[in-house]
């Protein structure tokens, strides 16, 4: 199912809320006022429903009940990664700790709503994504593998068209981490947007560091 960002927010103000989704913020246009921004987003955000056939006779179907659930989870969670610009993840949802919620903007500029297994969400990024696809293959640079100042535009310079991961994490809708992890032809390195700091690590640290920021739970036989 492919949802507009206003058939996102008709299934959240069906389910009663009328704040911002994390990372997601409510599609106003500029000018407009709070109540009639949301009367135009839900009657918009409803006719999208309707022509996906999640609503039938004026009634949302199961399937939609089953999708304003999962973005419920996904609003009610405490916890929320963006990764890149077209991934906004919110794990923990079940009693068990190990199911997220996902939402993923397409290139069309549509959202898909998953729910799914954390350590299956990690799979696919470990798979799909450039930067850890390759990370095996690259070894810390030692003569930076300290955090030293480096400014935005200087990190630009050096690392423009590197390939690169971008994980920012909000904690009750503050973001609270902003990291974009780089590799060239030989090293990995880590630079944190909002202290403007660099350092070098290797592949393990990388690892290590995507599943705490995805709060995914690895556990040993024995």
């Amino acid at each position: 199912m492919k949802f507009t960002i206003e058939a996102l927010y008709a299934l959240h103000i069906f389910n009663d809320y009328s704040n911002d989704l994390v990372f997601l913020p409510t599609p106003f246009k500029e000018g407009e006022g709070k109540k009639e921004g949301l009367l135009r987003i839900l009657e918009t955000g409803y006719e999208d429903l309707k022509k996906m056939g999640l609503v039938l006779d004026n009634k949302p179907t199961e399937k939609c009940a089953e999708y304003g659930l999962y973005l419920k989870e996904y609003h009610d969670a405490e916890y929320h990664c963006q990764i890149d610009l077209n991934y906004f993840y919110a794990p923990q949802v079940d009693e068990f700790n190990n199911m997220a919620v996902i939402i993923h903007q397409d290139d069309e500029g549509l959202y898909h709503i998953n729910r799914t297994g954390d350590l299956v969400f990690l799979a696919f990024l470990m798979q799909h994504h450039p930067v850890l696809q390759n990370a095996d293959d690259k070894i810390k640079d030692y003569l930076h593998s300290q955090w030293e100042e480096e400014a935005y535009l200087r990190f630009m310079v050096h690392h423009g068209n590197d390939e690169g991961i971008h994980i920012t994490v909000a904690n009750f809708g503050k973001i609270t981490q902003d990291i974009l992890y780089v590799t060239n032809s030989e090293h990995l390195y880590k630079y944190d947007l909002e202290h403007q700091l660099l350092c070098s690590i290797d592949s393990e640290q990388l690892k290590k560091e995507i599943l705490g920021k995805l709060k995914v739970k690895v556990y040993n036989g024995g």
